[in-house]
């Protein structure tokens, strides 16, 4: 059984949570096989220069806004940190951050590199719009 990753831009936690039940969320990314918690973790770090660790200790770091009570869909925040760098990332910074992404040890390296930057140029275009808006992101994980 696979997960389905949809990664969107919400005014608050409470806005996000309404998109648990949602069918399709309008504007979203679909991120199928990237873990809110460590990938985008990851990710977080290689934008930033900032230790894995670091990141994951941030207390909106992949924490949970809603769940169904079989817990097979749920919404959860990602940080602020990750939203602004992928906003502020020059093209060649998105490029270099997909590559070395694509080598984490989370990947089964099956990853196209184009298919890898043309997602996280999708991320921080998402990004670009939240940060406009005023919104946070979110992951919509569905089992």
């Amino acid at each position: 059984m696979g997960a389905w990753m949809d990664y969107f831009s919400a005014v608050d936690d409470e806005a996000a949570a309404e998109q648990l039940d949602a069918g399709e969320v309008p504007g979203a990314v679909c991120g199928n096989g990237i873990d809110p918690a460590v990938m985008m973790a990851n990710l977080e770090a290689l934008l930033t220069g900032r230790g894995y660790e670091e990141v994951r200790a941030q207390p909106r770091q992949c924490a949970l806004v809603a769940q169904e009570g079989d817990c097979a869909v749920v919404v959860t925040t990602l940080t602020d940190g990750v939203r602004d760098a992928l906003a502020a990332a020059e093209p060649q910074a998105l490029r270099s951050a997909a590559v070395a992404w694509g080598r984490t040890e989370e990947f089964d390296g099956d990853e196209a590199e184009d298919e890898l930057t043309a997602l996280v140029e999708s991320f921080a275009e998402l990004a670009r719009e939240a940060r406009a808006a005023g919104h946070r992101l979110y992951c919509r994980v569905s089992m």
